[in-house]
């Protein structure tokens, strides 16, 4: 019961975010000779580690003509209720998440949670590959309730970015429950 509980919450902090969200949709960047990662960062009045963060996987010296980089445009958050054990410390290794990016995301100066609280997590940490498997046969994904993009990456060990790509995703708060995803 107090797990149906949680997922009732979830739903519901979810679609009121979702509603008053208002994300922006994916930019990416096509790698063109001579571009550089601080030269982008100032285009679009970003840094670095920013676009380090969105797009895992890249090398900021070995960038490739054709290379699509995701812009840094937004945070991207998904939301957790915390349940009884759950700390910092697990949560952000269950998410792939730093520790500290973790702290300062909800204003944490100890590594407890109580349960029942929400916190959120930045989502574009992801650390799997950018450009995926794609020479395989595609996979896909029915999004069932509960899911959000960043968990349906860290199942299928795909990059959010390349399942924003792949689906034409124009926000990335907005998957319903019976949508068919390419995820692989």
């Amino acid at each position: 019961m107090k797990r149906m509980t949680s997922i009732i919450l979830v739903l519901l902090l979810g679609l009121t975010m979702v509603a008053g969200a208002g994300a922006a949709e994916p930019q990416y960047h096509t790698i063109a000779a001579g571009d550089t990662l601080h030269r982008l960062a100032q285009e679009h009045k970003t840094t670095v580690v920013e676009f380090l963060d969105f797009n895992p996987g890249i090398t900021p010296d070995k960038l490739e003509v054709g290379q699509k980089l995701l812009v840094p445009v937004e945070t991207l958050w998904s939301y957790h209720v915390v349940q009884p054990g759950d700390n910092a410390r697990s949560l952000a290794a269950a998410y792939k998440v730093p520790e500290e990016t973790l702290r300062t995301a909800n204003g944490l100066s100890t590594d407890r949670l109580t349960a029942g609280e929400t916190i959120r997590i930045p989502i574009h940490y992801y650390l799997g590959d950018p450009e995926g498997d794609s020479e395989t046969k595609q996979v896909t994904h029915t999004v069932e309730i509960g899911d959000t993009l960043f968990k349906i990456a860290r199942t299928y060990k795909v990059a959010l970015a390349k399942l924003v790509e792949w689906n034409d995703i124009k926000n990335i708060h907005n998957i319903m429950a019976g949508q068919t995803l390419i995820v692989g």
